[in-house]
């Protein structure tokens, strides 16, 4: 009996941050960041605000947690459309049309208000992002694995490491997004990153 409420208990509490989660990321759509308030979300979820404190520390930890969730969706869309690429492009057009695709979805799905908001929170550092900026990304095998191949097959330098090159263009891209953070609307982040990313190529190549 007391098993059965244990269970009982754990599947409400899993249905209620379900419905604080979903609330959330509808109101985040909506509205902006800033205007959208721990109530507002507890209000839409038919929950107390005592109740939301139970499941996420603050409205800040909810972001970040919607935000992972767009990473591992975004990197499931990245892998798929990297394995779609002929086998036989070069390294060099696999990975300008990586980056690409990147910036489409940075701009078409993520959007700029929901990337600026993710940006500030990293620099405010008051929840951790590291499950949106850790190593163990898909994004970032992609990247390694292209420029690995580009390496073995003679298009890029042999001094450099697939690995040192995978944090380069990693740093860029966050770098370039950013850029388009602080500059938006007039920052042109396709037509910057591609004149970047070709400026890059130049130099890795053997």
């Amino acid at each position: 009996m007391k098993t059965e409420k244990h269970n009982k208990k754990k599947e409400q509490g899993a249905e209620t941050k379900k419905r604080l989660y979903e609330s959330a990321e509808q109101l985040f759509i909506k509205y902006n960041y800033t205007d959208v308030s721990v109530e507002a979300i507890t209000e839409a979820a038919g929950v107390t605000k005592g109740t939301f404190y139970v499941h996420y520390d603050s409205k800040d930890e909810l972001y970040i947690s919607l935000f992972a969730d767009y990473a591992s969706r975004m990197d499931a869309e990245y892998k798929a459309f990297f394995k779609n690429l002929p086998s036989d492009m070069s390294a060099s057009d696999v990975l300008l049309a990586v980056v690409e695709k990147i910036v489409d979805v940075n701009i078409c799905t993520v959007g700029y208000d929901r990337m600026k908001t993710f940006y500030t929170l990293q620099l405010t550092r008051v929840v951790s992002t590291e499950s949106v900026n850790g190593s163990d990304r898909e994004l970032y095998t992609i990247i390694e694995e292209l420029l690995d191949r580009g390496i073995k097959r003679g298009e890029f330098k042999k001094s450099l490491s697939s690995h040192t090159l995978t944090k380069q263009v990693v740093m860029a891209i966050r770098g370039l997004t950013y850029e388009w953070c602080i500059r938006y609307p007039d920052f042109n982040f396709k037509e910057e990153i591609l004149q970047y990313f070709k400026l890059l190529l130049d130099g890795i190549r053997a």
